[in-house]
């Protein structure tokens, strides 16, 4: 094959782009990466949510193993304590976890059943307890007995069988795009909007 003569005549020079060239084609990646932008965001916080539920999937196994635990009476735990003690009365426990007294204490009475700090944390909340994580729990179950929990109203005191529609804790705000996770007292996790 043999060279053309009038190729350099034609092209005389050319071997790259111009800049409006490479200039075109960086905006181009810059409006794609501009759509592609809210479609990731909305990955990771659902990848986030996942993550949130699965700390309360443990959570709630830690729960279950306290409450089939015969030394704990097969109550749910107190995670408030109106003592300003821990689990067993001990009050110089519960300050030395917490640095001061307080009356919440899902670590120290939830620890011996593998909850850690970085467990009672939702990965998508910015602002965490440094003492006792993401979640707000409820004070319904405090030291019920799973086969007889009383819920006190205004209106009366009444009976609950279902356990499916207790709320052990749940996020503190709407923080995986809109919606909150919930660990329920029967050990299973729910999404609600």
């Amino acid at each position: 094959m043999t060279p053309d003569p009038d190729h350099q005549r034609r092209c005389p020079g050319r071997q790259g782009f111009t800049l409006v060239e490479l200039l075109v084609v960086i905006a181009i990646i810059g409006m794609l990466a501009s759509l592609a932008l809210p479609s990731l965001k909305a990955g990771i916080e659902k990848a986030k949510g996942a993550r949130c539920m699965g700390n309360l999937r443990q959570i709630g196994a830690a729960v279950q193993q306290y409450v089939a635990d015969p030394g704990n009476n097969n109550q749910f735990p107190p995670i408030y304590n109106v003592s300003g003690g821990n689990a067993n009365g001990d009050a110089g426990s519960n300050a030395s976890l917490s640095g001061s007294s307080s009356l919440l204490q899902p670590l120290a009475v939830l620890s011996a059943y593998g909850v850690t700090l970085p467990l009672l944390t939702c990965p998508s909340d910015k602002h965490p307890d440094p003492v006792y994580g993401s979640y707000l729990w409820s004070p319904v179950l405090q030291g019920e007995m799973p086969q007889d929990i009383h819920v006190y109203t205004p209106g009366g005191v009444f009976t609950v069988n279902k356990l499916s529609t207790l709320t052990v804790c749940t996020d503190k705000y709407r923080p995986h795009l809109g919606k909150f996770n919930v660990l329920r007292a029967d050990g299973h996790v729910e999404m609600k909007p």
